[in-house]
């Protein structure tokens, strides 16, 4: 009989600890979102300015599983505090991108950047023998993510 655990609950406790990780992390948060004057819907937006560049407008409601005057309506907010601009497209002005602005670009950076300060500050606390390990996990999770997308795209 084999004492090894099985896949579900190796899956499963990685789950819990990172779930407890990230409740340890929480008190990170950093500041310069908590004073940021937007929704969760709008730092939404950002954040998918920020990971993925421009975008138009329907596909920023299809992200978010919004209506478009929905979105519209978001992103028209984000406008008004200098986070997003919208850019019509010379050969064909019904097509609108959205962009961050240097400002949006900024605040979510900042954000960004602060919790890759404080990962390092972890990674650095532990020995080569568990980065590498590490490394290598997180590797064959983006390798799992790229097939899965790849499987996504072809359906």
């Amino acid at each position: 009989m084999s004492t090894a655990p099985n896949k579900d609950s190796l899956v499963e406790n990685i789950l819990t600890l990172a779930d407890r990780l990230f409740r340890q992390l929480l008190p990170t948060v950093p500041k310069d979102l908590l004073t940021l004057d937007i929704t969760m819907p709008q730092t939404k937006i950002m954040l998918i300015l920020y990971v993925h560049g421009p975008r138009r407008m329907s596909d920023i409601a299809s992200e978010l599983d919004v209506t478009l005057p929905t979105a519209t309506s978001l992103v028209e907010r984000l406008v008004e505090k200098n986070y997003v601009l919208r850019e019509t497209q010379p050969d064909d002005r019904r097509v609108v991108l959205c962009r961050l602005s240097e400002a949006g670009q900024k605040a979510i950076g900042s954000i960004w950047q602060s919790g890759r300060n404080r990962s390092k500050e972890l990674l650095e606390a532990m020995d080569v023998s568990k980065l590498e390990l590490f490394a290598d996990a997180l590797q064959a999770m983006r390798e799992a993510a790229l097939a899965g997308d790849k499987t996504a795209e072809q359906s």
